[in-house]
């Protein structure tokens, strides 16, 4: 236990520290076809959240070999509303790897693994819908094929106690719920 606690008290300390360090940047830039939000984590100790988009083209096409992105999209006052994810964040929120996999004229698909979920792979739908460039993250929810919407992080004492994924059925549209618990303490999110 103390080794623990050794591990992770440097962590939420950094995160403190990281924190009031990312309030004074504010330089997240959207461009005009971006899908800002395709899902995002939200965490129980405040109201922040990490959004996660796609940057695309006016063909909705993805831009660049790495074209999805994290960024902090804030509800807490007194802080700009959107602000980059700094080096702590992004070893629990960020992008561990992501891969271009099919670009055709009706979408493309792009693979991505999140840094503090790297055994999930997630795949993202993106395509054209009338006038607009749509984006769906695909992750399975309680074993069946859905549409990611967002995934809520409880933590305790010791970092991550269980994480709760919500979605939609891709076949029939139904809200999915699946929480889930870290197999060990502290091992999440970079927690």
């Amino acid at each position: 236990m103390g080794s623990i606690r050794a591990r992770v008290w440097p962590l939420v300390a950094g995160a403190a520290l990281a924190a009031l360090a990312g309030v004074a940047r504010a330089d997240v830039r959207f461009g005009a076809h971006d899908v800002r939000t395709i899902f995002f984590i939200s965490k129980s100790d405040d109201q922040n959240r990490v959004d996660y988009g796609v940057r695309l083209d006016a063909a909705c096409q993805p831009v660049g070999a790495r074209p999805l992105y994290a960024y902090w999209h804030r509800f807490e006052p007194g802080q700009p509303p959107v602000g980059p994810l700094n080096g702590l964040d992004r070893r629990a929120y960020g992008i561990a790897r992501q891969e271009v996999r099919t670009v055709e004229p009706g979408g493309a698909w792009i693979e991505m693994r999140l840094a503090g979920f790297p055994e999930e792979r997630i795949l993202v739908l993106v395509r054209r819908e009338g006038e607009r460039c749509v984006a769906r993250a695909q992750l399975p929810i309680d074993t069946r094929d859905a549409y990611l919407d967002h995934i809520h992080v409880y933590l305790g004492a010791a970092g991550v106690d269980r994480v709760t994924l919500r979605g939609r059925d891709v076949r029939d549209g139904r809200r999915l719920v699946e929480t889930r618990r870290p197999p060990r303490p502290a091992t999440l999110f970079g927690n």
